[in-house]
């Protein structure tokens, strides 16, 4: 595959895990079989942004490439890692939400400045251990869907992890201050790069540099112990946790765009 964005080459670790990614000419199809209304894990990554007068087009590719029944979202992105927008404006007006992430890469971490000497962080083995990971991040998810729609999603993403770290793929990392786990991210190789996955901490536990040490102490275990030579984060563009990466070390290297529409009546 001649994908340029690293964001991508990266989402598609998983996918290739547990999915397909297929060259289909202007697009290429990317699958999660685990989960086909995962969103942005079952998508057309277009090989140039949106033009006006795409939207019946790439409406009709997704509906032939991704046909099964249970799918009730259409997800867009395209591979343009400067964040060229094209013209999405048809999309938009019948409903589409567009998504801006930033990429953020490194090769090295410093210590951040807000570094917290209480929080030890320790890579996770048990069940129990993983249970109160995805009590955070239902904690955490966004208010666009409800508490069981984001329990029934992290389930299953931390399935596919977990089989993927008994593989010796990745490694998931937790952040615990006063013996109580406050936080976690995993990351994931492709043996070449690695790829950090939700990085989330208690809401009650932010603004104390948990997020910022977990970051800091696993990418390091990462550097030393798994032999990646480049991380990779993706971030939302509009949300304070890239200022958090970028206090340990990590670069905006890749701006991306996408479209994703979905039927709320079906997932709320």
């Amino acid at each position: 595959m001649n994908i340029k964005s690293l964001g991508y080459r990266t989402d598609f670790i998983f996918n290739q895990y547990d999915g397909n990614v297929e060259d289909h000419g202007d697009y290429y199809v990317v699958t999660t079989k685990s989960n086909v209304n995962y969103f942005w894990g079952n998508l057309l990554l277009y090989k140039r942004p949106p033009r006006l007068g795409d939207i019946k087009t790439w409406k009709n590719a997704f509906k032939k490439e991704l046909s099964d029944p249970r799918i009730y979202h259409k997800t867009f992105a395209w591979d343009s890692p400067d964040g060229s927008y094209g013209d999405p404006s048809e999309f938009i007006s019948e409903g589409f939400e567009l998504d801006k992430s930033v990429v953020l890469t490194a090769t090295s971490v410093g210590r951040p400045p807000k570094f917290n000497e209480d929080v030890s962080v320790k890579t996770l083995k048990t069940d129990e251990e993983f249970e109160k990971v995805i009590q955070i991040q239902v904690k955490c998810g966004g208010g666009q869907l409800s508490k069981d729609s984001w329990e029934g999603f992290y389930r299953l993403q931390l399935g596919q992890y977990k089989k993927m770290i008994a593989e010796g793929l990745g490694v998931w990392f937790a952040a615990y201050l006063d013996d109580k786990l406050v936080g976690s991210l995993g990351i994931f190789t492709d043996r070449e790069v690695g790829r950090f996955q939700i990085v989330s901490t208690d809401p009650e536990y932010q603004r104390m540099g948990v997020c910022s040490t977990l970051v800091y102490k696993s990418a390091r275990y990462a550097f030393e112990k798994m032999n990646i030579e480049t991380l990779v984060m993706v971030a939302d563009e509009d949300y304070h946790a890239a200022k958090i990466y970028e206090s340990v070390g990590f670069k905006s290297t890749e701006k991306l765009v996408g479209l994703c529409w979905w039927d709320k009546s079906r997932h709320t």
